[in-house]
């Protein structure tokens, strides 16, 4: 290979290798980006007892125990359908200081995080203490069977990503549960029944074989619907159509035409009522209270055109005073 060759050869190497660490740094800074925007991933500035350089889950043996608080300021966007709720709370954290140890606290029933607004770590009276504050999208399971005259738990869930039991725990009592009083005024379309209440569970991932167990810190809400809004905007004209569907006994037996068209009418008004209603549900496997009550109005009404049907074969065989007759009772029987 002449000189020239060789030159070609050692530029292309050399824009390889620049080609191959620029790749590499990329790729270290994207990976460092995202830790720090990952919401799980929790980073810990303040004095060096409580936030060491490095974190080890190694070094720590025996369990710490971190005591959580929870202080809901504001709680928006329940949403049914999507089965969650956005939460506005501080998130406290107190514990000994351990070296090679911070915990690594994780809302385990977080969507995505919104928010966070401020992260602050202090040594107070020996312990370590951490607070922030966190706007968060939250899931919880709603159960509909009874509704809409249902109740719901919203529930925070807390964790250590890091930790098993054995390592880190959680107090029977939390360091705080409070409830703003604003909250009350935020929720629309539900009451609140009770203050934040705190419960301590310890479970393992059931899926793997040997799995630790961990600790979990709970925060719980109840709330109710307010039914007021259905009963004015769905229940109300259900009753009315109904109604309405049952003046077919009042219509002559021979025009089964007119019968027909009130009951057909009553009964598409009903269906475009439980659409409108069921919109806002997620499609659940069971029925509700209101699917009940839907199915009842489709049977009463579908019966009423039945029998108007029925008085009209009666009246054309020559037997009108039956028919009529028959009306008479179906007035009492219908609305029974």
């Amino acid at each position: 290979m002449n000189r020239t060759g060789r030159l070609q050869r050692n530029a292309l190497l050399v824009r390889c290798k620049a080609f191959v660490v620029a790749v590499a740094a990329l790729v270290l800074f994207w990976s460092r980006v995202a830790s720090a925007d990952d919401p799980k991933v929790h980073t810990c500035q303040g004095p060096s007892a409580c936030c060491p350089e490095k974190i080890d889950p190694d070094v720590v043996s025996g369990p710490v125990s971190v005591e959580v608080g929870v202080v809901l300021v504001g709680l928006y966007a329940i949403d049914e359908k999507k089965q969650s709720w956005t939460a506005d709370f501080y998130l406290y954290e107190a514990w000994k200081p351990t070296p090679a140890f911070v915990p690594q606290t994780e809302i385990v029933n977080e969507i995505s995080r919104v928010s966070e607004q401020f992260d602050t770590t202090e040594l107070l009276r020996g312990r370590c203490t951490r607070t922030r504050r966190i706007r968060s999208m939250l899931h919880s399971e709603f159960l509909l069977r009874t509704f809409p005259f249902d109740h719901q738990t919203l529930t925070l869930e807390l964790s250590d990503a890091d930790y098993d039991s054995r390592q880190v725990t959680y107090p029977s009592a939390a360091r705080v549960a409070g409830l703003e009083s604003t909250v009350v005024n935020q929720v629309t379309g539900w009451k609140l029944e009770s203050d934040l209440t705190y419960a301590h569970s310890r479970r393992a991932f059931k899926w793997e074989d040997g799995a630790p167990e961990y600790d979990y810190a709970g925060f719980s809400v109840s709330i109710r619907r307010h039914v007021s809004f259905h009963w004015s905007k769905y229940f109300l004209p259900l009753l009315l159509l109904v109604v309405v569907s049952f003046s077919v006994f009042w219509i002559d037996p021979e025009d089964l035409a007119s019968e027909v068209q009130i009951g057909v009418t009553c009964l598409l008004a009903v269906i475009a009522l439980q659409f409108a209603e069921a919109s806002t549900l997620p499609e659940v496997s069971y029925l509700t209270i209101a699917d009940r009550t839907y199915s009842i109005c489709y049977v009463a009404i579908a019966l009423a055109i039945l029998q108007s049907v029925v008085t009209n074969r009666i009246a054309r065989a020559g037997k009108k005073d039956a028919a009529l007759r028959l009306d008479k009772r179906s007035r009492w029987v219908f609305p029974a």
